[in-house]
């Protein structure tokens, strides 16, 4: 038992001191919003995609292609969604504090966070992860765009006008194609199959450019961690965050565990599934006219407590012997 917090320790440790170092040097004024967000759009935009394009181009894909975890997951992020449109308006009566805890809930930080963790447990790339996390990034870029849509225009503001918009879906399949993340998924999986040769020289820059991603990447998710308005969204706050970091993960890894999977399926769901809301969520929200300010706490709040809850899974599924 003792062995086993002590390595669930060391792999959650340095994300945890990277998001704690972003954090310090927010509060202490050493970076500012505007670079923030400038970085987090360069790693999402150009340093992510190298990192999956590296976790990808030179390895065996034939068992992650063969592997049903990513059918799986794809379906628990739609079974998710389901559940979050009939449950959150129980909640919830306000239109634009509704879409912002749905899509919250349902859209993950998957490739910031999750590929990561992922390699912190197996201590290697493991493309069979990376092939679960590029479908459940389709499916929330396929779902963030109709549920905003659809939300705005039941806000007072939009339903007492005309002014509701139509959705093209022709204009969301040139945005899914353009997302710079499943550019690198595409690039990475063709160039594997096709077994494409990398020149050295070429291999050690990609492999240069994907060892920043784990430390710029936290350390902006902890420089943008913010609870200013946390005790007028708190009820929801808490329990968008509990419902993304505890009992998504818990429902969908109960079939893995019983069918006793490979420990990279069993891994793939929990990041995929429990990983913290996404940091574009704010953003997001914030273009569709829903509630911000409801979307950046629970971004805020589900980051910050996904060190403790993924710890604790970590830890979980070493002590009955799921992952080693």
């Amino acid at each position: 038992m003792l062995e086993n917090l002590r390595l669930s320790f060391l792999i959650v440790f340095p994300f945890l001191a990277y998001m704690t170092i972003g954090f310090l040097l927010r509060k202490f004024r050493v970076v500012e919003d505007e670079f923030t967000a400038r970085l987090n759009r360069f790693l999402a935009g150009v340093l992510l995609p190298v990192n999956i394009f590296n976790s990808l181009y030179d390895k065996d894909l034939s068992s992650a292609f063969k592997n049903p975890t990513a059918l799986y997951c794809g379906a628990g992020v739609l079974l998710l969604t389901l559940v979050l449109i009939w449950l959150v308006p129980k909640w919830e009566k306000d239109p634009a504090k509704q879409g912002a805890m749905i899509h919250c809930g349902f859209r993950g930080n998957c490739m910031l966070y999750a590929l990561p963790i992922a390699q912190g447990i197996f201590g290697r790339d493991v493309p069979e992860v990376v092939i679960v996390l590029a479908v459940v990034v389709l499916i929330n870029n396929f779902e963030a765009v109709p549920i905003l849509e659809h939300y705005r225009n039941k806000t007072p503001k939009y339903a007492a006008s005309e002014t509701s918009s139509r959705l093209s879906f022709k204009e969301m399949a040139l945005g899914w194609l353009k997302t710079p993340l499943l550019i690198g998924v595409l690039l990475g999986t063709l160039w594997a199959l096709l077994r494409i040769p990398m020149p050295a020289f070429c291999g050690k820059v990609i492999s240069g450019m994907a060892g920043t991603v784990i430390p710029l990447a936290f350390m902006t998710l902890g420089a943008r961690l913010n609870f200013g308005h946390l005790k007028a969204n708190k009820k929801n706050v808490i329990r968008m965050s509990l419902i993304k970091l505890v009992a998504a993960p818990a429902v969908m890894l109960l079939l893995p565990l019983l069918a006793r999977w490979p420990e990279e399926s069993i891994v793939a769901v929990m990041v995929g599934l429990g990983a913290p809301s996404a940091v574009i969520c704010y953003a997001m929200t914030e273009l569709y006219e829903c509630d911000a300010d409801t979307a950046g706490e629970i971004v805020s709040l589900s980051s910050a407590l996904s060190m403790i809850t993924i710890f604790l899974w970590i830890f979980g599924l070493k002590q009955m012997g799921f992952i080693h």
